[in-house]
C-alpha cells in the first residue's frame, strides 16, 4: 500500500496542524500526554484534543490559521482518558490504534510511486 497525495491535500495539512498543538504542549510542559485528531475541510478544521496539560485555544486557533488559511476552528480539549494515561505510564508508546495490512504492488504501482 502507498499513499502519495499534494503537499496542499488536506490530509498533510491536518497532520501539521496536529504536529503544532503537539509542538505547543511541548512548550506548555517538559512531558505532556496528547493525542490529537483533526478533521479538515469544507473551511472547517475540527479538533479533538486528549491531554493532561493545559492548553490555550486562542493559540490552536492561531496555529490552525497559520498553516489551512481561513478556516472555521472547533476545538474541543478534554482531560486524557484514563486508560490511556495508565498505558504510558512506564514507558512511552504512541500511534495510531489503526491495523494495516501489507499487500504486494503491481509493476505499475511502483513505477507510480
Amino acid at each position: 500500500m502507498f499513499e502519495k497525495v499534494n503537499p496542499k491535500h488536506p490530509d498533510k495539512i491536518a497532520d501539521c496542524i496536529a504536529g503544532a498543538i503537539v509542538d505547543l504542549a511541548y512548550k506548555e510542559k517538559h512531558n505532556p500526554k496528547i493525542a490529537v485528531e483533526v478533521l479538515l475541510g469544507h473551511g472547517n478544521c475540527h479538533v479533538i484534543i486528549e491531554t493532561d496539560c493545559n492548553l490555550n485555544k486562542k493559540e490552536i486557533e492561531t496555529a490552525i490559521n497559520r498553516i489551512a488559511g481561513d478556516v472555521i476552528a472547533d476545538i474541543k480539549i478534554v482531560e486524557q482518558d484514563i486508560h490511556l494515561s495508565n498505558n504510558q505510564k512506564e514507558k512511552i508508546r504512541c500511534g495510531d490504534n489503526g491495523i494495516f495490512k501489507g499487500v504486494p504492488t503491481s509493476d505499475e504501482e511502483k513505477k507510480l510511486s
